[in-house]
């Protein structure tokens, strides 16, 4: 039967050391003042950052209205933005109120929602425009949130042991580490330890599309863990016959009797010196087996503690 293999492999992933940016734009529905445009600005602003983990860029020019999505595209990629907000304003016939169309646009993939407030008055612009900007923040930019995109469709993710749908879809996580496991139909699964950052994706790629330089790795921390095995073995069969020698040694010597009484019964030379020698042998062969256990106990343990460093990382 074909085991489960775990190959405790580091998932390829873009950097996700920064949070997304997002660019806040006031757009020009007709007969917009310029205070008007600066207060709905600044309204938005302060809300972006109290509801999302993104960076915020807001764009002080205001634009005429765009006439469909592929001019708020350009205006997204004129910002270099990963997302945008922009803002269709136009002031209302009741005085003092305005009309607000906001449309969220995901950059990546060229997604817009839309979300209209009418007669919104200027001296409450953010409780007016809290709950349309709330509805239109995807998950995993909301404030202690990210979002985890596993680049496959054929594999289950299980993430801290909760199963998960995946897709090429955004899955909104807690900002943070996470326990991140990619079952994959051929039966082989990918563990890995990652870092969910706030207001960003991080995108990871599964095993099989892994290079040949990560299973590379992948093969000498394997043998690296088999060969610290080894040594520290060998070290050890060596330390043991240091032992079974320094014994052999101590027995040699028993069977000389010394000349001691009257009598002076004892052993004779030729047969004291031949056990001496034998003993001197097994106590030399004790000593060269301690010092060559002692090496490669020591190199297996150190093996293995790089090793499981390296694994760590």
């Amino acid at each position: 039967m074909k085991p489960l293999l775990r190959l405790f492999l580091l998932l390829l992933a873009l950097p996700a050391s920064a949070a997304e940016q997002l660019s806040v734009r006031v757009l020009d529905g007709g007969g917009l003042g310029a205070s008007e445009a600066q207060l709905v600005l600044g309204a938005s602003v302060e809300l972006a950052r109290e509801l999302s983990g993104l960076v915020i860029h807001p764009v002080p020019a205001v634009s005429r209205r765009c006439a469909d999505d592929a001019c708020l595209r350009a205006l997204l990629s004129e910002a270099q933005a990963e997302h945008g907000l922009f803002l269709l304003v136009t002031p209302a016939a009741r005085r003092g109120t305005l009309e607000v169309e906001a449309t969220w646009m995901d950059g990546a993939e060229g997604s817009a929602s839309r979300r209209r407030i009418s007669g919104a008055a200027t001296a409450e612009l953010k409780s007016a425009l809290r709950p349309a900007l709330t509805a239109l923040l995807p998950p995993f930019v909301r404030k202690g949130w990210g979002g985890l995109v596993v680049a496959s469709d054929s594999a289950r993710i299980r993430v801290d042991g909760r199963a998960l749908a995946a897709s090429s879809a955004v899955v909104p996580l807690t900002a943070g580490p996470h326990e991140v496991d990619l079952l994959l139909p051929s039966g082989e699964a990918a563990l890995s330890r990652e870092l969910v950052p706030e207001g960003a994706r991080l995108r990871l790629t599964p095993p099989a599309e892994v290079s040949a330089g990560a299973l590379g790795a992948a093969s000498r921390g394997k043998g690296l863990r088999t060969a610290s095995y080894v040594t520290f073995s060998l070290g050890a069969l060596a330390l043991a016959g240091s032992l079974v020698a320094g014994g052999l040694s101590r027995s040699a010597l028993h069977r000389i009797e010394p000349c001691v009484g009257v009598d002076r019964t004892c052993t004779r030379y030729p047969d004291a010196k031949a056990a001496y020698d034998k003993s001197d042998r097994y106590a030399r062969t004790g000593n060269v087996l301690l010092g060559a256990g002692g090496a490669l106990s020591t190199v297996g343990i150190g093996l293995f503690v790089f090793d499981l460093a390296s694994s760590e990382r």
